[in-house]
């Protein structure tokens, strides 16, 4: 019997690092690999303990914040920021993600430590961008496809810090920034602050995901979110009643992250994790006819230890997923992508070009899912 259990285990952690994933809620700072953490910090004399960075995992949502405030202390040159962006992408790849869409608030920093003057909010995407290139330039056969959102910080900025964040992202969007996210501190600062701003993204083609329902007491700027209509939602732990029936009936996908839900205290259990509130089984052999998009995804891979095979392998245990579910809930994800749709058209050649690549990728994605799922031994 136990070697049986054993050999579950062993082909379900096959399956789930094999099987071609999508990401689409992972923030460029919350994903720095441990290491990368410990050197930065002796680098720049922070104490490893002082700093928490001996604690295995944070266990509130305001101890999260806490480790992102000790990353943002290490954190800080663009030097930095490009090897973020460039480790990142290798773990990605390494765990078998097809395609990232990474967020990350800009700021201003200086190129190196030897550098004297901070650099502008453009140079910050440039080097996430270098670090990307960077890896799509070393790496060899199939690659992760990588895009940007930019993040707006509800805690830290006004709605004119909103507007030229906004501003910043239009004059990346045909070098890869597809969308606009609100994150930051969901205790501080006011929904009605960035609307505006965000709404002149979206009339400009940028997409738009909004981090909601992460704390108690929020249900008017949940309403006002659902109102909204954006692309996509992050995490949606805390939902009444009457706006739990308004995001099913708005088809919104949400992106779902247990680890980070279950440490942060934002879900009891694993086993009471709202996934269970938007994904609905079906047979085995046939699509998942959920209304929801369920996007599985990390949040912050770094902080929480928890690569995405990890998350799927997570969702397959606590929910009894079978293998082909497992496979259609990853595959599904395709259609809660930023990638510009295929049936766009722009008399700008830059935003074509841009089209004719996502095509590509979309095209390479759909490729990589048929071959997985002609050769996985299904049983």
């Amino acid at each position: 019997m136990a070697v049986a259990s054993t050999g579950k285990v062993a082909r379900r952690d096959e399956f789930v690092h094999r099987l071609p994933k999508i990401e689409l809620h992972a923030h460029l700072n919350g994903s720095i690999r441990r290491s990368t953490l410990c050197e930065l910090a002796a680098a720049r004399g922070i104490d490893a303990a002082a700093a928490m960075l001996d604690s295995p995992t944070p266990q509130t949502l305001s101890e999260a914040f806490d480790v992102f405030r000790v990353i943002h202390a290490c954190v800080t040159t663009l030097e930095d920021i490009e090897r973020l962006a460039y480790e990142l992408a290798l773990d990605l790849d390494d765990d078998g993600v097809v395609y990232a869409e990474i967020r990350t608030t800009p700021r201003a920093l200086p190129a190196s430590l030897a550098a004297q003057n901070a650099g502008t909010l453009d140079e910050y995407v440039e080097a996430v961008l270098r670090g990307f290139a960077r890896y799509d330039s070393k790496q060899e056969g199939d690659k992760a496809g990588l895009r940007l959102i930019l993040s707006i910080d509800r805690a830290k900025h006004t709605a004119s810090d909103a507007e030229a964040i906004v501003d910043l992202a239009l004059r990346f969007q045909t070098r890869g920034v597809v969308g606009m996210d609100l994150s930051g501190d969901p205790t501080k600062g006011e929904w009605a602050a960035f609307e505006p701003a965000l709404q002149r993204a979206r009339l400009h083609g940028l997409k738009i995901t909004l981090h909601a329902g992460e704390v108690r007491g929020r249900d008017d700027e949940m309403a006002a979110m659902l109102a909204f209509h954006p692309d996509r939602f992050g995490h949606c732990c805390f939902v009444s009643a009457p706006n739990l029936a308004l995001l099913k009936q708005s088809g919104v996908p949400i992106e779902l992250c247990l680890t980070s839900n279950l440490l942060s205290n934002s879900t009891p259990s694993l086993e009471r994790h709202h996934f269970r509130d938007h994904y609905t089984h079906v047979d085995s052999h046939a699509e998942q006819e959920e209304r929801t998009v369920c996007c599985i995804s990390t949040d912050d891979s770094g902080v929480f230890n928890s690569p995405l095979s990890n998350e799927f392998r997570l969702v397959m245990q606590t929910f009894a997923l079978d293998e082909e579910q497992a496979f259609h809930l990853a595959r599904r994800t395709l259609q809660a992508t930023f990638l510009t749709p295929s049936a766009h058209n722009s008399t700008n050649e830059a935003m074509n070009q841009l089209m004719r690549k996502d095509d590509q990728l979309r095209q390479s994605m759909d490729a990589r899912f048929a071959a997985f799922h002609q050769t996985w031994r299904w049983s």
